[in-house]
């Protein structure tokens, strides 16, 4: 059928995975402080292997502001060399997709500043339903009472608060959601889904610190990288 590239960069641990006719290709991840955009054009060349994405999938926020914008030029720069589709995904959502069939899961990112981005999903269906509005919260607010899991790297700013609260916490929390978001969006490709690279805008739920710089211009620097 076809091959979907998915590519996450909201948060510390950065990701890269593709799936072919609905079958995990290869997957990638690595923790990097600076410097992702030099990982990550030699790790989805590592993971295609040589193939052209059909569909590209990526996480467009919340997260890491920097790592957001490496990670979206990349993909949207791809998108438009090869001329394909692009799913664009929130970032908690794809966290919430490493985790099948629970209905309450709780996706965490560590937003600084003492808070956290959180968005509470449903998974039963095989695909995340959102079941609140995804929030930047100070921690007391952003756990409501479990029972349920909790996945993402957000978890370290809100464990205590966590167990307080009756929630499993996930063992995969600190791990890349590339794979998981991979086959979830090869799903949604095969179903029709997917829109331009033009057409896709970040999804900040805090403003920025500083001033970020124009998607077009990082999409000619992903071009000219690629």
């Amino acid at each position: 059928m076809g091959v979907v590239l998915a590519v996450d960069t909201a948060g510390p641990v950065i990701g890269v995975a593709a799936v072919e006719d609905g079958a995990l290709l290869r997957a990638w991840s690595a923790r990097v402080v600076r410097g992702a955009e030099r990982a990550l054009h030699p790790a989805i060349a590592e993971v295609l292997s040589g193939r052209r994405a059909d569909a590209i999938v990526v996480s467009i926020g919340p997260g890491a502001f920097t790592g957001l914008r490496v990670g979206v030029a990349a993909a949207l720069g791809l998108a438009k060399a090869w001329d394909c589709p692009v799913l664009p995904t929130s970032s908690l959502a794809a966290r919430a997709a490493m985790i099948a069939e629970q209905p309450r899961v709780l996706a965490l990112l560590d937003a600084r500043k003492g808070k956290v981005y959180a968005g509470l999903f449903d998974t039963t269906s095989g695909a995340p339903v959102p079941l609140s509005e995804e929030r930047d919260q100070l921690p007391v607010d952003a756990v409501p009472q479990g029972p349920g899991v909790a996945i993402g790297e957000g978890i370290s700013v809100v464990e205590s608060l966590l167990v307080a609260q009756g929630w499993e916490i996930s063992d995969a929390s600190s791990q890349s959601p590339a794979a998981a978001l991979a086959h979830w969006g090869f799903n949604r490709w095969a179903s029709g889904e997917g829109i331009a690279a033009r057409d896709v805008r970040l999804r900040y739920l805090r403003p920025p610190d500083a001033k970020r710089p124009k998607l077009e211009g990082l999409i000619r620097s992903s071009n000219e990288e690629s």
